[in-house]
């Protein structure tokens, strides 16, 4: 029985429900209830008054004391006395998925299937962080531990089945009887698709035994990041509005470190021309004529700064990351953090929960960076050049 209601509950959270959400009124007799608990949930943000006393810590168990006169005093609580900055996270890390699983369990209709989008992200990752350690010969028992917990799904112990050795079409077999049950399924499928392996599991196993992990991983999430977009675009009204604004910039976001990081210094990732064009969403504002044209011819930080100057506010970015010698990165971060503020401005939308999830992974960012420097012992200009404002 407990198994049947288990399945029940996977279908489900697989049933994607989707119809305008309508007004004022009308949205507030739906999600009304899940949205104001959301907005309680943003003052537990920290301030920059609390970034300031972090950055003043020159331990973390004054790190750790000053924790406890914010939001996270429960979260602190159970740490050793002598904390280090994984086990912070960790802690840290917990509260926010906690929230976010209670706000998605009492959730219905479009809002849960909203959310259960949002996870999709990870749970991409997620898949991929154990087939290409499997492939490896990783130990599958350390695994899920390395997932994120919002990627944490059911089918995730059924993928650690998967033995590497004993099938000749292991990767294969994995697909056709595992992921193709999962929400994620239609991406990997398509992938397959547009590199035309007809089910070769041996081409499959190349392509992840050729290093090109983050490559596959950032077209998959270009797939759910299209997917999302056009759920969003139908549910119409407000929430499309200001969700259009978010995955329109996280769309030009990926294009812009994609095609910067393809040539720059820090190279992350060794792509050509063709391969940087099949990782581009097909939306936002830099598609098509940038993403498809100027991109396509561009090669070095010159050709770079031409392709933006059409678009005022990249190209004010990119100016400002040259001038005042910032990556370019933390600075379209810090863009896409004013952008996320902005969603909670208006009422009766799911752009705010969007947001939420989006500006706590910030402090997250902000947390393990003011931890790590006071772990190194770093100085308090350290501390302070990396984290970003989120309220």
């Amino acid at each position: 029985m407990d198994k049947e209601l288990e399945q029940q509950k996977l279908d489900s959270q697989l049933e994607r429900v989707t119809g305008a959400l309508g007004g004022l009124t009308s949205f507030n007799c739906d999600y009304g209830f899940e949205e104001a608990i959301l907005r309680g949930m943003t003052n537990g943000f920290l301030t920059e008054y609390d970034y300031q006393q972090l950055c003043h810590c020159e331990m973390l168990e004054e790190a750790k004391l000053n924790l406890n006169d914010t939001d996270y005093k429960v979260a602190m609580q159970g740490i050793s006395s002598t904390p280090s900055v994984d086990e912070m996270i960790d802690k840290i890390r917990s509260k926010t998925v906690a929230e976010y699983e209670f706000l998605r369990r009492s959730a219905h209709g479009s809002l849960a299937t909203f959310m259960d989008f949002i996870t999709y992200e990870y749970l991409i990752e997620s898949v991929q962080l154990i087939i290409s350690s499997l492939i490896k010969d990783a130990k599958p028992e350390t695994l899920l531990a390395k997932c994120h917990p919002l990627g944490r799904s059911p089918f995730l112990r059924s993928v650690l089945t998967f033995e590497n050795q004993d099938k000749q079409d292991g990767l294969v077999f994995l697909y056709s009887t595992v992921l193709i049950d999962t929400p994620v399924a239609p991406y990997f499928a398509k992938y397959f698709n547009m590199e035309s392996l007809g089910g070769d599991a041996m081409d499959i196993r190349k392509h992840y035994d050729s290093g090109e992990i983050n490559v596959i991983t950032t077209i998959l999430n270009k797939f759910w990041l299209e997917d999302f977009y056009h759920y969003c675009m139908g549910l119409g009204g407000t929430t499309a509005e200001h969700m259009k604004e978010l995955l329109d910039f996280e769309a030009d976001r990926q294009a812009m470190e994609i095609t910067y990081n393809s040539f720059g210094k820090q190279l992350a990732m060794d792509v050509n021309r063709s391969q940087r064009m099949e990782m581009f969403c097909s939306f936002g504002k830099l598609y098509p004529e940038c993403t498809l044209g100027a991109f396509s011819k561009v090669g070095d930080e010159m050709a770079f700064a031409q392709a933006l100057q059409p678009y005022t506010a990249y190209s004010e970015m990119w100016k400002r990351s040259q001038d005042e010698g910032i990556p370019f990165t933390q600075v379209l971060l810090e863009y896409q953090t004013k952008l996320m503020v902005r969603a909670y401005e208006s009422q009766s939308h799911f752009a705010c929960f969007y947001a939420f999830l989006k500006l706590k992974t910030q402090e997250e960012r902000n947390l393990k960076w003011i931890l790590s420097c006071i772990s190194l012992n770093r100085s308090s200009k350290d501390k302070n050049k990396k984290w970003i404002r989120t309220v």
